[in-house]
């Protein structure tokens, strides 16, 4: 039995792998924010006859000092790490921390869950992280305005989101030369998702519109990662967007500016814990 953090597990693609692998045997620790969805989720597993195997974690990913707290709770040994958690902001916020709102949920926590729980990955037998996003998104890294205080668009928010986890998945080798762990950046494409929920109107009746005529659902678009998941890649980091393999040879996956943005957010990290 393999055992699976997932976050952004109550919705979407992560709700959709949890049930899968619960369904398959496997435990399931969902992590979201939404006690409400959470609940659903518990639910949802007691009806495939997995709720002893099911869980559901509240946590607030938001803040640094949540990410931490969300550590602290998890197993001494996980099989597997969904970073799935997203969410769609109309205009910049700022979290208690300080931070853009979409680069501490979208990246942040990203990259601080993943580094933390690495060595609870590796003893795994055959761990993987998979962060699920959009790579090779067009743009500009933006290392001099990483908190967006110029110009903040929704798009802008969601490129540079895109950029910083395609720099992420290439640190994370970096970091951890020799790890057993693989690091997986997988772009699902347009999925129907609640992702547009947040959405002002009259964008949300035209994201939803568009969803229901062109989007994928959940199932079709998480068919590809179960086979990853399944069947591990050999490579330390591998990339693919709508189940193609993307070449990490290109200009946004640049070792440089890797290693760059992890020294800058490893930084910073830093400065808010004291």
């Amino acid at each position: 039995m393999r055992t699976f953090v997932i976050t952004g597990g109550t919705d979407g693609m992560g709700r959709g792998l949890g049930l899968h692998y619960l369904g398959r045997g496997d435990r399931v620790i969902a992590v979201g924010s939404s006690q409400a969805k959470g609940d659903l989720f518990l639910a949802a597993a007691a009806g495939i006859d997995a709720a002893e195997r099911a869980s559901f974690v509240r946590a607030d990913l938001s803040t640094v000092g949540g990410m931490r707290e969300l550590v602290d709770r998890m197993p001494d040994v996980i099989d597997v790490l969904v970073l799935a958690a997203q969410r769609f902001q109309n205009k910049r916020v700022e979290t208690s921390d300080g931070l853009e709102s979409s680069f501490a949920l979208g990246y942040l926590s990203r990259y601080l869950l993943g580094h933390e729980l690495f060595d609870r990955l590796e003893i795994a037998e055959a761990p993987l992280v998979l962060n699920i996003a959009a790579p090779g998104s067009p743009g500009k890294m933006r290392f001099d305005d990483l908190q967006q205080r110029e110009g903040y668009s929704s798009m802008r928010a969601a490129t540079q989101t895109a950029r910083r986890n395609d720099l992420l998945g290439v640190s994370f080798p970096q970091v951890h030369p020799g790890a057993r762990t693989r690091y997986v950046l997988f772009g699902p494409g347009f999925v129907a998702t609640g992702m547009g929920d947040s959405m002002k109107q009259p964008v949300r009746a035209v994201y939803k519109g568009m969803t229901r005529l062109f989007a994928a659902p959940v199932a079709k678009a998480i068919a590809p990662m179960i086979e990853l998941i399944d069947n591990p890649p050999v490579a330390a980091l591998t990339v693919l967007n709508r189940g193609k393999p993307m070449p990490v040879t290109r200009p946004a996956f640049d070792p440089t500016n890797a290693e760059r943005l992890h020294k800058t957010t490893a930084e910073l990290v830093a400065s808010i814990s004291r």
